[in-house]
């Protein structure tokens, strides 16, 4: 009996997740520039010529494991920020970052090797400097609101400490007291003023 559309669809979705997976441990494994994209479609058990019915380039097959990881982030972030007040949304953006460093320290490991590749810099800088700016700015927001003198700085301040924060606990997760540096960095943020 010949499988129906829906099936098909869904062997189709199946393996294209399984490329991204499979795109996503060779790259952080390897790196980007010396990983092929033959080796990624024997990790994903596919031919070579099947996984260009899918991608039709690596850096198409980049931007997607890219786009693959931001969903996750996004879908994190988007909870948080719909479940908590709008001056609170900072505090929760950040509790959620550091829940998930906690949790996950494969895939922040994964991200910020993808991020610090030279073979990928000129490929997604742009989109990494666009996810970092609109994280700055619902800091600077929430500094703003709060009446800071400078919420601009302020923002680049909280980030810096951010991206600190999560790069030592990638270095040392065993000995790195990231429940304290959390709740010190939250300390810093402007609390949300409940009516």
């Amino acid at each position: 009996m010949p499988r129906t559309h829906q099936q098909n669809e869904e062997i189709r979705a199946a393996t294209r997740t399984a490329v991204v997976q499979s795109a996503i441990r060779l790259f952080a494994q390897n790196g980007y520039a010396a990983t092929t994209t033959r080796a990624i479609a024997r990790e994903a058990g596919i031919s070579a010529g099947l996984m260009y019915h899918y991608f039709d380039s690596k850096e198409s097959l980049l931007r997607a494991v890219f786009d693959h990881i931001m969903a996750i982030l996004n879908e994190a972030f988007t909870a948080a920020m719909l479940a908590s007040p709008p001056n609170g949304q900072t505090a929760a953006v950040l509790r959620t970052i550091f829940t998930l460093l906690a949790g996950d320290a494969p895939f922040w490991t994964l991200f910020y090797a993808l991020r610090s590749q030279p073979a990928i810099t000129p490929l997604l800088a742009e989109a990494f400097c666009e996810v970092t700016d609109q994280l700055r700015l619902l800091f600077e927001a929430q500094y703003r609101q709060a009446g800071y003198a400078d919420p601009v700085l302020e923002s680049y301040v909280l980030y810096s400490l951010l991206e600190g924060t999560i790069q030592q606990y990638l270095l040392n997760p065993e000995t790195y007291p990231l429940a304290a540096v959390t709740e010190r960095i939250l300390a810093t943020v402007p609390q949300p003023v409940h009516a």
